[in-house]
């Protein structure tokens, strides 16, 4: 038998003295405000800080009875726990990511078809725009149609008229002559003018 597997290791001072501390502090806390309300027993929550602190900072961590081959299978099984969560943990953050991926690229396409609406909109605004009629003063387009222009006595028909039909001809020189042209009136400036 080997000798040193048989030595005991000192046990004392072989516990959790930082977990007993923290452990004895909160319940002697609280055993000494249930004291203070109910009891009255002097020094009983620091009676228990120091025995909880004593206790669990002194208690012996025993000695591992497994065999080498039993720690190994240990140690392999927890690692292979442990690569199960990291795998897990992975395709999870893929997913999330894919997700993400998926979020920004319908947000692009979202923002590329508003993009599209914005400009065919200026399109048919600018193409309205370019219809409209504008002050040639102001360049308003805040212009108001007064009528179609008529010309005034025309000689050509006074004279055609009278050659066909005789006197009563010369009053046809003042039916006048249409034209295509129409009457504006800016409203901001007030021009007047033909288009």
């Amino acid at each position: 038998m080997n000798t040193e597997s048989n030595k005991k290791e000192p046990q004392f001072w072989k516990g959790d003295p930082s977990g007993g501390f923290a452990t004895g502090l909160v319940a002697g806390f609280i055993i000494g405000l249930i004291n203070i309300c109910s009891f009255n027993i002097p020094w009983l929550g620091r009676i228990c800080f120091i025995a909880i602190w004593l206790v669990m900072g002194t208690q012996p961590r025993f000695k591992d009875t497994r065999t080498p081959e039993e720690i190994a299978k240990d140690k392999e099984e927890r690692e292979q726990k442990f690569e199960e969560i990291r795998e897990q943990a992975k395709a999870r953050e893929a997913e999330r990511q894919a997700t993400k991926e998926q979020k920004r690229e319908a947000k692009m396409q979202k923002n590329e078809l508003k993009l599209q609406k914005n400009q065919l909109k200026i399109q048919k605004h600018q193409l309205k725009n370019r219809n409209k009629i504008k002050c040639p003063k102001c360049r308003s387009t805040n212009v108001q149609p007064l009528g179609v222009h008529k010309k005034g006595f025309s000689v050509g028909k006074a004279v055609g008229g009278t050659i066909l039909v005789g006197g009563v001809g010369s009053l046809a020189g003042f039916a006048g002559k249409s034209s295509k042209k129409t009457d504006f009136v800016c409203m901001n400036c007030g021009k007047q003018f033909k288009k």
